[in-house]
């Protein structure tokens, strides 16, 4: 058996790392912890994603039920985040949809990454 002890990070593409971290930082609130030309690792407790800079990437996964990143959050704030993307411009993909005792919507990140975000009651 190999016993793991946690998880570090993720890694994803980037074809615009300023594009990304604008995104995540700015308006998902990661903090950035590490960043270069060639790649950026941002932090939200407990976890981190380093995205990878690859030209002319573009994620081509379009299901969300096949693969996204969700996040929760609490009723109120669902609700100004709806209001904070429909301000930046940010497409909701899907959603808001009744799931189960809450709503959840997804969103991409500027690489095409699925990103979910959602709250139960």
């Amino acid at each position: 058996m190999i016993i793991l002890e946690g998880m570090h990070h993720i890694s994803l593409g980037s074809a615009d790392l300023e594009k990304t971290l604008k995104f995540y930082c700015e308006l998902l609130d990661f903090d950035l912890v590490e960043k270069s030309e060639n790649y950026a690792v941002i932090h939200l407790d407990p976890f981190s994603i380093r995205f990878n800079y690859i030209e002319d990437y573009q994620c081509s996964i379009k299901n969300p039920g096949k693969t996204s990143i969700a996040f929760v959050l609490d009723v109120d704030d669902f609700t100004d985040a709806i209001q904070e993307l429909e301000k930046e411009d940010i497409k909701i993909i899907k959603g808001p949809v009744v799931v189960g005792d809450g709503e959840s919507m997804i969103v991409s990140d500027p690489d095409g990454h699925l990103i979910e975000m959602f709250y139960k009651e």
